[in-house]
């Protein structure tokens, strides 16, 4: 784009006409030899020109480094419940989550989202169910009222760790994502302390009182 904007401003600007692409700037909304004042010419009057018509399309592909290795990130959960005997009601009294995603770049707002996943895992675990009426392929649960989700007094206390060693094949930060891992092993990890406090095998979510006593 900046070597087609430096051909348009050659037709009226003979600093252009004789620049290289490399001495040619684009700042502040001006287009510039050298980062000579004297030379600049605004990108809307460049864009005002007739010939001005002009599209740049670059595409970006992926590197030979994703058929070579692995570049996922990973996560393990633990999960502490409570069951009560007569009830079946279930409590989750301490979560640790922790994941290795390369990089950390800022591990407060990054423990803030494992913290996040983790509470939905909660809901997954313990209380999200989607009902449909069938007659009408409309939700019945289509409401706070009906569709139960965690809130404080479901949240326990969530430790977070991370393994923090960057992975030099993915980008130059060797930083990786860590959006669904906070998450995926949360229920399966809450459905493991279940049936280890209680010898109930429970296989469909969510985990309700229902199923346990």
């Amino acid at each position: 784009m900046k070597d087609k904007l430096r051909g348009i401003a050659a037709s009226s600007n003979a600093a252009f006409a004789s620049a290289k692409k490399e001495d040619v700037t684009l700042t502040d909304g001006y287009l510039t030899v050298g980062g000579n004042a004297a030379t600049r010419v605004a990108y809307a009057d460049l864009l005002r020109q007739p010939e001005a018509a002009t599209a740049v399309t670059v595409e970006a592909k992926p590197g030979p480094e994703g058929q070579k290795y692995s570049m996922y990130s990973f996560s393990v959960h633990f999960a502490e419940v409570h069951v009560h005997q007569l009830t079946g009601e279930v409590r989750v009294s301490k979560l640790v989550s922790c994941a290795d995603a390369g990089t950390i770049v800022n591990e407060k707002t990054a423990g803030n989202q494992m913290k996040g996943g983790a509470v939905g895992g909660i809901g997954m675990a313990l209380m999200e169910h989607a009902t449909i009426d069938d007659r009408f392929g409309r939700y019945v649960t289509k409401d706070f009222a009906d569709y139960h989700v965690p809130v404080h007094a479901d949240s326990p206390d969530v430790q977070v760790a991370f393994v923090n060693q960057p992975d030099p094949h993915v980008n130059a930060l060797g930083t990786k994502g860590i959006g669904e891992i906070a998450i995926i092993g949360v229920a399966p990890a809450i459905a493991n302390a279940v049936f280890n406090a209680t010898g109930k095998r429970i296989r469909e979510l969510p985990i309700t009182p229902d199923k346990l006593i």
